[in-house]
């Protein structure tokens, strides 16, 4: 193939490489490209289009990012082979008949100064104080108030590609919640949950307080290792394939129809926990599993806890049309969990504008102290830890040489201030999570060399 011919649009504000992305990889999914062939070379596409290399540069390393092309080293990008008859065009499954009834946490966690802008939340709250007074006399619907439903509806369409309605939207106070409120109803028909391991463990707790069995499916390099959840008897699966928690890993397409695959032959289901998604350094946000779903086996969790502030304890389910009628048969054996008063005001929030504002002014903010970070570890190089999933998200990996006493490294960060987090039973312990947004600018050098001192430290006290 020499070159490559597309019309851009202009006056979208789509960028030019985002377009080209997009076209490339329909043009994969339908088949026109098809497994092995070879993408045209960076400089024909950019003469054939009259764009610049980068611009080339930059679709293609987004292919590349979420898999469906592999990069060959002194040859080019080639086509991977995908699954593509999972992936129907113009398929929605809200168009299939709907059944139902329709009317995290790292402890060292807070978030960066100068990111939440308290003079425009206190103007929503306000807002519903002089003007929705009348609401707040009576108590909140058990679902969620229907206005933060439809605004939540519309972020995630817009921003994360995902299908939902206000009724299928369910909140509630944390992941936690609405991870318990799941287990009483899915109890009835499934015995049996698959969490990737290592993984989110207090949302695998929940399960087994509501006696589930919890099944621990193994993570690679580019997520679930598939196989053995295809082995295991479970019918549903827990996953984060966007940021895989702790690893900071991404799904590529080819594993994520894999997955798609497996939950509509064995008609189980998928929780998808779309953590940290939208905070992502380089390249564009993967899009959510469940937008790319035909079957309606997907389950979708979000969280305002890090995207706003931790106080704020506003979590969501979007769940799937068969669901609804199961939720609501058990809806009222429970109280909405948030306050009345925040889910209206963080629907007033989101409505005037404020809440895309503070979208767009925390990925500056924090795209900023990722690089910092990432300059001051260059500063520094050691020998005794990699640094791991620094390309999004508000926390990285430390992986360490064996020579290194993990134990003392924690205590010995603990003394100068700095909390590190150990990830149970993975890769011998040799791993430890850093998070790192709430670290101020100005100290993040002090900060990583700190931290490369307490790893040489932590040598000495091995070898001694």
């Amino acid at each position: 193939m020499i070159g490559y011919m597309m019309k851009f649009e202009d006056g979208t504000g789509i960028p030019k490489y985002i377009q080209l992305y997009e076209r490339l990889k329909e043009d994969i999914l339908k088949g026109i490209l098809k497994k092995g062939e070879k993408l045209p070379s960076v400089r024909s596409v950019s003469a054939s289009l009259g764009v610049s290399k980068i611009t080339v540069e930059n679709a293609y390393t987004q292919l590349q990012l979420e898999g469906f092309v592999e990069s060959v080293p002194k040859s080019g990008f080639y086509v991977q082979d995908i699954e593509s008859t999972l992936w129907d065009f113009g398929k929605d499954p809200g168009d299939k008949e709907k059944k139902g009834h329709v009317p995290e946490e790292i402890p060292q966690d807070r978030a960066s100064e100068g990111t939440f802008n308290f003079q425009e939340w206190k103007k929503a709250i306000n807002h519903v104080l002089e003007y929705r007074s009348d609401a707040l006399l009576s108590v909140g619907d058990i679902q969620g108030e229907y206005e933060l439903r439809l605004e939540i509806a519309k972020f995630i369409s817009q921003s994360r590609g995902v299908r939902a309605e206000p009724s299928q939207v369910v909140v509630g106070a944390g992941i936690q919640v609405l991870f318990s409120l799941l287990a009483s109803f899915l109890r009835t028909s499934i015995q049996e949950i698959a969490f990737e391991y290592p993984g989110f463990s207090k949302g695998m707790y929940v399960f087994e307080d509501h006696g589930y069995e919890t099944l621990k499916i193994p993570i690679e390099d580019d997520g679930l290792r598939i196989e053995d959840l295809e082995k295991s008897r479970a019918k549903i699966v827990y996953v984060s394939p966007s940021h895989q928690y702790p690893t900071g890993s991404v799904m590529p397409i080819r594993k994520r129809m894999q997955l798609l695959s497996w939950a509509e032959r064995e008609k189980g289901y998928i929780i998808e926990d779309d953590y940290d998604s939208i905070l992502r350094y380089e390249g564009y946000p993967v899009p959510a599993l469940q937008g790319i779903s035909t079957s309606d086996r997907v389950i979708y969790a979000g969280s305002f806890s890090k995207l706003l502030i931790p106080s704020l304890r506003i979590s969501f389910l979007i769940l799937p049309h068969e669901l609804l009628e199961s939720f609501h048969m058990v809806r009222n054996r429970y109280s909405q969990s948030v306050s009345k008063t925040e889910q209206l005001a963080l629907a007033e929030y989101m409505r005037d504008g404020s809440f895309e504002r503070h979208l767009r002014r925390i990925r500056i903010l924090y795209k900023k102290k990722n690089q910092l970070l990432v300059e001051a570890f260059k500063k520094y190089p050691t020998e005794y830890f990699d640094l791991v999933g620094k390309e999004s998200g508000l926390h990285v990996v430390l992986s360490f040489a064996k020579e290194v006493s993990l134990p003392y490294m924690v205590e010995r960060a603990k003394a100068e201030g700095i909390a590190l987090e150990g990830v149970e039973e993975y890769q011998d312990n040799r791993i430890l999570v850093f998070s790192y947004s709430g670290i101020k600018d100005e100290e993040m050098d002090a900060v990583v060399r700190k931290l490369v001192r307490c790893s040489e430290d932590a040598v000495r006290k091995e070898v001694d």
